[in-house]
């Protein structure tokens, strides 16, 4: 083992321990019952636990456990030990096709176990408070069921819902902006997107967005309300368009993905303020 990459790092007054783990998405219900049930059985050690989704190099879920600064133990070991044993006696069996032309960066082996200098976007306790409840709500939506369109349309649905916190004669402008900002940065993506569109039904989409805008709140769920209420603490300080790069990323739905999520919903909310 590396013992180097191993090394907590320090943000904030917090030390953070951060690795990924290798697992097929159809097992992940299980393997996140692992990591929340050594969570919660050492939350006298660990004050914060962060997930993240993420099929680069290989489907997997990231953990970042943060400790006080002024604890001098290390739980490498621990860590290390607790979900090594889980990884090979529960193994998965990723049936996901390898990507045509990917071979050259080579994906991480299903059911391993890498430490990495995951580095989180922002230490404020407003970011690490958002990420924790964009997983709360996410899983609560998600009901064990971790298809990929699963979390397509998740995006679709908590991003309309996050752009209603925002002023109504404000949130085309927000979305206008977010969606130039991602578009600049991903010009190699132009084309897929385009195939992509072609092929989905706008319409259909567009309905579905309405249906979300104007969905009873009596209908949320106690974690869709918390997390809205962090939705908004962060709008306080962040654009719409950072925003999402944020939730995209906690999900596991940045670039190409990103992309075709905020493509959609300007194509269909600018198609809805042009009947209006």
């Amino acid at each position: 083992m590396n013992k180097i990459s191993q090394t907590p790092f320090i943000r904030n007054e917090k030390q953070w321990y951060c690795l990924s783990l290798f697992y097929a998405r159809e097992k992940w219900d299980e393997l996140i019952h692992e990591i929340m049930r050594f969570y919660q059985e050492r939350q006298h050690q660990f004050s914060a636990c962060l997930l993240t989704f993420s099929k680069e190099k290989g489907e997997h879920i990231q953990i970042a456990l943060a400790v006080s600064c002024n604890d001098t133990d290390n739980y490498s070991d621990e860590i290390q030990t607790c979900f090594q044993s889980f990884l090979a006696s529960h193994p998965s069996t990723d049936k996901t096709p390898f990507p045509y032309g990917e071979a050259f960066w080579c994906n991480y082996p299903d059911n391993s176990l890498i430490w990495n200098k995951l580095m989180l976007p922002d230490d404020s306790e407003v970011y690490l408070s958002f990420h924790q409840r964009t997983i709360g709500v996410a899983l609560d939506l998600l009901a064990g069921d971790f298809a990929e369109d699963n979390f397509l349309s998740l995006g679709i649905y908590l991003l309309t819902k996050a752009l209603c916190c925002i002023d109504g004669q404000e949130q085309i402008n927000a979305l206008s902006e977010a969606h130039r900002d991602v578009s600049i940065g991903s010009s190699h993506f132009i084309y897929t997107v385009k195939e992509v569109m072609n092929v989905i039904d706008i319409n259909e989409v567009a309905e579905t967005i309405e249906l979300y805008k104007h969905e009873n709140t009596d209908k949320h769920s106690v974690e869709l309300t918390n997390w809205l209420n962090e939705v908004r603490n962060l709008l306080g300080l962040y654009s719409y368009g950072f925003f999402c790069t944020l939730f995209c990323e906690i999900v596991g739905l940045k670039g190409l993905r990103q992309v075709m999520l905020l493509e959609l919903m300007y194509i269909c909310f600018n198609r809805r303020q042009n009947e209006v």
